[in-house]
């Protein structure tokens, strides 16, 4: 009944059996939801108007015609356009061979949670009010510190914006620098969501063919000498894995300076190389303040983290700040935070050559183990990065086909045609996930897809 008493909680303790604390607990989630009101030295009481009876009341469910959940409903051509690399409503699978997803468990988990905890523990309001749009200067400091240490970027604290990931910053590049209609080129092949990203923001994607030197500059100029960005993955394509030969650097640098055009540098997994001196970056060479410096922390630590960065030119780095405000406010304060506090304490460092050394191992355990393909695939360079990328020796057989048999069996490879055309069909391969007898029977899965695929078609010999 409204207004009704309530016997007290130690008497309701008593009858249901449980701890007083519990009533209480319960007692007060009534009276925020409005059920129940406490009155000083009388007691509870059942509350004069109960919610559900100042709420209007539901509307019937509608009986759903025939077909009424399959008809088509208008959506933008942008949205049309990104059904090519739809989204993701299930976690990304960790099996063989998963390209750019890091062995979750090398990562120090332990580590990560004290700092998490000691950072959520500090006095001030740091980390529960609005921040800085430019990301927390102490992470922006470390990220200078590393970025100079191991990619010879060069750069000052106030250069980095803290973004969420590599597809935010190209998108926010978009914004800052190009005006609806105006060109980028990108790689073909190349990072898909790169051009989708670069289309959000109104920028026409002009695709540039790579070959063994990177992005052919030359292609660029015929195809579109105008273009006001390029996206470019110098240090080790993606996906064929190719560095981008110092005539082809120079190359593209000279022609952002003549066109006033700027370049998108993403060093996605520049901290993995095994063979070989360090490649500089691209950044590191420019005199011009032409190259915006992409680097991400969710594919050399956890992908869940989104946590990136850009390292932008002085006089950009207004417009960068301003895209990002209105992109989404700022990045998550407490984990930049945690992050700021991981890098500056050496764990970022000690993470790295833990898993650059058991990268380079399974790296090797990988090719070594891909001889049992070397009659159906060409393998490109594997001597930095997460991934290796394979292309058919017999160009009618259909990558698509043989990934999606992979898969039937509990096994990832991606298709090269995803990335572009190649003029061959291919496979990419992540080895950084995967143990050697799982890269064995994972590989065993392949070449029967392969030989499945290429007999239906006719193709084998």
């Amino acid at each position: 009944m409204l207004n009704a008493r309530l016997p007290s909680s130690r008497m309701l303790a008593k009858d249901f059996g449980v701890a007083r604390n519990t009533v209480d607990g319960a007692l007060s989630q009534l009276v925020a939801e409005g059920y129940i009101v406490r009155r000083r030295g009388a007691g509870s009481f059942v509350a004069p108007s109960l919610p559900e009876h100042d709420a209007p009341p539901l509307p019937p469910k509608p009986i759903a015609s025939p077909g009424a959940d399959t008809v088509e409903r208008r959506v933008s051509q942008r949205a049309k356009a990104l059904r090519g690399y739809p989204g993701h409503y299930q976690p990304a699978r960790a099996v063989p061979f998963t390209p750019s997803l890091p062995p979750f468990h090398l990562f120090p988990r332990e580590v990560w949670s004290r700092l998490l905890s000691r950072e959520a523990a500090r006095p001030g309001s740091t980390y529960w009010a609005y921040g800085a749009s430019n990301g927390l200067p102490a992470l922006r400091e470390a990220i200078a510190a590393h970025a100079s240490a191991m990619r010879r970027c060069a750069c000052s604290p106030e250069q980095v914006v803290v973004v969420t990931s590599t597809q935010q910053a190209v998108e926010l590049a978009g914004r800052a620098l190009a005006d609806p209609g105006e060109s980028a080129w990108v790689e073909v092949p190349g990072y898909p969501p790169v051009q989708h990203c670069l289309r959000a923001a109104g920028v026409k994607v002009v695709g540039v063919p790579v070959d063994e030197q990177g992005l052919d500059v030359a292609a660029g100029q015929r195809l579109e000498p105008r273009a006001r960005l390029a996206y470019v993955t110098p240090a080790h394509q993606y996906p064929l894995g190719h560095e981008m030969s110092l005539e082809r650097r120079k190359a593209l640098l000279g022609w952002a300076r003549e066109a006033d055009a700027y370049i998108i540098e993403d060093d996605y997994d520049g901290d993995y190389r095994y063979e070989g001196r360090p490649i500089a970056s691209l950044q590191g060479m420019d005199g011009e303040g032409r190259v915006i410096y992409v680097g991400s922390f969710n594919k050399i630590l956890f992908p869940g983290l989104r946590l990136a960065y850009a390292i932008v030119p002085e006089p950009l780095v207004g417009a960068f700040v301003d895209a990002k405000h209105v992109a989404d406010g700022h990045t998550a304060l407490l984990t930049q935070g945690a992050l700021a506090a991981f890098i500056q304490e050496g764990h970022l460092a000690r993470h790295l050559r833990k898993t650059r050394a058991i990268y380079d191992e399974r790296r090797r355990a990988f090719l070594e183990e891909a001889r049992v393909l070397a009659d159906s695939l060409d393998f490109g360079p594997a001597r930095a990065g997460m991934h290796v990328a394979g292309l058919f020796k017999e160009r009618h057989v259909d990558d698509r086909a043989v990934a999606a048999e992979c898969a039937l069996s509990g096994v990832e490879v991606h298709p090269l045609s995803r990335y572009g055309a190649t003029g061959r069909g291919g496979l990419v391969f992540g080895f950084a996930g995967a143990t050697r007898a799982a890269m064995r029977s994972g590989l065993e899965v392949v070449w029967r897809a392969i030989h499945s695929v290429s007999s239906r078609k006719g193709t084998l010999a």
